[in-house]
């Protein structure tokens, strides 16, 4: 049968149109009116919809905002590689002014003046067409004599030397006698010849070390000497402080000297307190 609302064909065992949901069999005869479809709700003009959260408290006049910072999930800047280094000149530079200085130096050995001329041909030292050729004058550079020897004489000398001044310390801690004094001094002054006597042309600076020998000897014979005169019996050490002195000096400067010269002559190394 035919709906009486929208005329779609339909079957009658259905109480509705499936079509447009109108009866078929109205009762009473009357045919039903057609399907109407309820119309969307349309909330008045006026409606304004609640938001189920409270409006956000302004911030306080006296409070500090705090920028935050970018969103981590912002886009980050494309890496662009690094411009490639300049290279650089100056090891080429370096380069072409080594191979110039080298080669200038090599153009300076080539072309560089001969010294003197040959003396072969010079008439003056006997060359071809002069007279007879005059020997050569030689300067000895080193001293004459044999070092090994004037050292040893003055090393034997320096153990006389300590000898004499080991006595002469008995001899004061037994209370000076004249004649043991007497010794000493006599010791001094054959030393003091033996000294004035030693060849030191072999040595060098021999002649300053031999002078400072001399007056060691000297002051130390003078001190001697005073010790004898006030004999028996020992001086204070005021009245020889001067001497003495001038003694200690001498064999300071001498020694200064000497022990060089004993170390090249595997000699032994002597100080002041031992002549």
């Amino acid at each position: 049968m035919r709906c009486p609302g929208c005329g779609y064909d339909t079957t009658p065992a259905l109480p509705r149109c499936t079509r447009c949901n109108a009866l078929l069999n109205a009762p009473g005869g009357h045919e039903s009116a057609p399907y109407q479809a309820p119309s969307p709700y349309q909330p008045p003009s006026s409606y304004q919809p609640v938001s189920p959260y409270p409006p956000p408290m302004p911030p306080p006049s006296d409070e500090e905002s705090t920028r935050l910072a970018p969103e981590p999930w912002s886009e980050p800047a494309i890496w662009q590689p690094p411009a490639p280094p300049r290279k650089s000149k100056t090891p080429y530079v370096l380069a072409a002014a080594g191979t110039v200085a080298l080669l200038l130096l090599a153009i300076g050995i080539v072309f560089w003046p001969k010294g003197g001329s040959d003396p072969s041909a010079d008439p003056a030292h006997g060359g071809a067409g002069g007279g007879a050729a005059s020997a050569p004058q030689t300067r000895s550079e080193t001293p004459s004599g044999d070092l090994d020897k004037q050292a040893g004489a003055v090393d034997a000398l320096l153990t006389e030397m300590a000898t004499t001044r080991t006595e002469l310390g008995t001899v004061v801690v037994g209370g000076c006698e004249t004649d043991a004094l007497t010794r000493v001094l006599d010791a001094r002054r054959a030393q003091l010849e033996k000294a004035r006597a030693l060849d030191v042309s072999a040595i060098t600076g021999g002649t300053e070390m031999r002078d400072a020998l001399v007056r060691a000897l000297e002051a130390s014979s003078e001190s001697n000497q005073r010790y004898v005169d006030v004999s028996p019996g020992c001086p204070s050490d005021s009245e020889v402080a001067d001497v003495n002195q001038r003694a200690s000096d001498a064999k300071d400067e001498f020694i200064g000297l000497w022990n060089p010269v004993a170390q090249r002559a595997g000699l032994q190394v002597r100080t002041a307190d031992d002549i």
